[in-house]
């Protein structure tokens, strides 16, 4: 026998003893190494990505078109105070400036209590047809969702130093 051939049946016999990635266990030796890949530094960093991405769609899915009614809504109250003043200063013949004054002060008052309703129900003073922009854009709700996962790791930490500081008997 050739030094070839003792070289060739050496391979051979090396392969024969390695086994298969179908022996290596199927599915259950595939999910291991996806686990394995998904917890390296690397994966991890995929998954807050992924997660920030999608909670970046989920937060501009609810929030785009609530934010979009609101804006139609105080449009709708601007409009609705500058008929009222107008029809109410139809109806007076003669315009006295006392008259109208205190009717202009009432209408003004209301339309001013229904904006502060709005702003605290979340309209942020933007019109719909003067702005192309909104809050709820790909970006700030990308943004939006990163200060929510590090708000809730800094509270985390927080509490875990609070509890830290009692078992020391700090407090």
């Amino acid at each position: 026998m050739s030094t070839i051939d003792r070289k060739r049946n050496s391979m051979h016999r090396k392969r024969q003893a390695m086994p298969k990635d179908k022996d290596r266990g199927g599915k259950c030796w595939c999910c291991r190494r996806l686990l394995a890949f998904l917890f390296s530094h690397i994966g991890l960093g995929f998954l807050v990505f992924a997660y920030s991405l999608v909670g970046a769609f989920i937060f501009r899915h609810f929030e785009e078109p609530y934010e979009k009614g609101k804006a139609v809504e105080v449009l709708s109250i601007r409009n609705t105070t500058v008929h009222n003043l107008w029809t109410e200063t139809l109806k007076f013949n003669v315009l006295y400036k006392a008259n109208w004054t205190l009717m202009a002060s009432k209408e003004i008052e209301k339309f001013q209590q229904n904006l502060i309703q709005a702003v605290k129900e979340g309209y942020d003073g933007k019109q719909i047809a003067t702005s192309n922009h909104n809050q709820w854009s790909l970006s700030g709700s990308w943004m939006y969702s990163l200060t929510v996962i590090t708000t809730i790791e800094i509270l985390v930490l927080c509490e875990a130093m609070d509890a830290v500081v009692v078992d020391m008997g700090v407090k």
